[in-house]
């Protein structure tokens, strides 16, 4: 079976954020069952990526994401987002790219796809041009995602939200299947839509070996892309309530920031304990310096792949339960808390004994290797696939 990728940027397990980190987790397992081939936008630094492949893509057909210009030309590209949002939501003008049309039929004549994998809702409307072809659209964040600001007040933001819900009734019908990344988004999606939503499960790399959280020193971290709304927004909420809580009783607690785009949080930089990252290509040696992740969110949908890669690597989690969206690992690995007082009074139980953190992250290690290998999520894909009518006119 050939399956044709169609994703808004690189799948890649070096990838600066946590898609990209999934979605090469997804290509990788089908790969081991199935031809895969991968249209996609790239930004300049996945550029850098596409040198060393990682993935054994069949076929590869990449176009370079706008960037907004800082020169003379910033004006222009202006008014096309302008002129593209009177009928699409910003995120999806953003990611509308007319080359993309012919590379996709490219793709279909070069590569002959028996389906395409279409990711993430801002891709959706390419699907009338893929017609012809079994499709299946999976939705990472409920038909809205969540970095969805349009920066021009709550006017323009409630217009936003409009044509968001516009631009699921016009798109997702057209795929043969949708699918959702958890249980609560394939009902809110189902609901939206009057038609059966499925979820695929989530899956991430394990490595051979955990790290040692009983090792590390009383230091907490906190991970993601700072241009996603969720991040910067709990960032905030864990630098000015939960850290003095910590540091109330344990003097020397540290609050580690890692993740792309930290300017936006600069700020935050001043703050005693508080260290400021950037990006950290090395996940499991940056896991190794740390005692847990600390991961609330209150914003946002999906699952979250910040939280599952932390205990694939053995690495205890404390987050709330918006942050466990799509983890069944239980305490103490996973530990679920709302509010600073009780956030603040699940990382103290790890801070405070390295026995225990020790005992949480191998628990979050077994966990991972039993539910996010890959073989099981593709196997099921694919059956899925097979189970779709077949299309005319390919």
């Amino acid at each position: 079976m050939r399956l044709l990728l169609l994703a808004p940027f690189l799948p890649d397990p070096c990838a600066v954020h946590g898609g990209g980190i999934y979605l090469a987790a997804v290509a990788s397992a089908l790969a081991r069952q199935a031809e895969v081939g991968l249209v996609a936008l790239v930004s300049k630094a996945e550029q850098q990526l596409l040198q060393a492949p990682r993935i054994p893509w069949r076929f590869l057909g990449t176009l370079p994401r706008r960037e907004p210009p800082r020169d003379h030309g910033r004006l222009r590209h202006r008014l096309r987002m302008l002129w593209l949002w009177t009928r699409l939501p910003l995120v999806a003008a953003k990611h509308w790219e007319p080359a993309m049309v012919p590379l996709l039929a490219r793709a279909r004549a070069e590569f002959r796809p028996d389906a395409v994998l279409v990711e993430l809702a801002q891709m959706a409307q390419y699907l009338p041009f893929l017609q012809g072809l079994p499709t299946v659209l999976t939705d990472h964040e409920a038909g809205c995602p969540a970095n969805t600001s349009t920066g021009l007040g709550p006017l323009c933001d409630r217009r936003d939200a409009r044509l968001w819900s516009r631009y699921v009734q016009r798109f997702y019908p057209r795929a043969s299947l949708v699918q959702a990344v958890t249980a609560e988004d394939a009902a809110t999606l189902a609901g939206q839509l009057g038609r059966l939503v499925a979820v695929r499960e989530p899956t991430l790399a394990v490595p051979d070996e955990p790290v040692a959280p009983g090792l590390a020193p009383a230091r907490a971290l906190f991970l993601g892309d700072y241009r996603h709304g969720p991040n910067p927004e709990a960032a905030q909420m864990l630098v000015r309530e939960v850290l003095p809580r910590l540091q109330a009783r344990i003097p020397d607690a540290e609050l580690w920031l890692a993740g792309p785009n930290q300017e936006r949080i600069g700020f935050l930089a001043g703050t005693p304990g508080v260290r400021l990252l950037g990006f950290v290509p090395d996940l499991h040696g940056l896991f190794a310096q740390v005692r847990l992740l600390l991961a609330p969110l209150f914003s946002g949908g999906g699952f979250r792949v910040k939280a599952l890669a932390a205990l694939a690597h053995g690495l205890p989690v404390v987050t709330n339960r918006l942050g466990a969206r799509g983890c069944s690992a239980g305490p103490p690995a996973c530990t679920v808390a709302e509010g600073a007082d009780a956030l603040a009074a699940a990382a103290l139980d790890l801070l405070r004994s390295p026995e225990r953190a020790a005992q949480a992250g191998a628990g979050g290690f077994a966990w991972a290797g039993a539910n996010l290998t890959g073989e099981a999520v593709a196997a099921r894909q694919l059956s899925r696939i097979r189970a779709l009518p077949p299309q005319a006119g390919r």
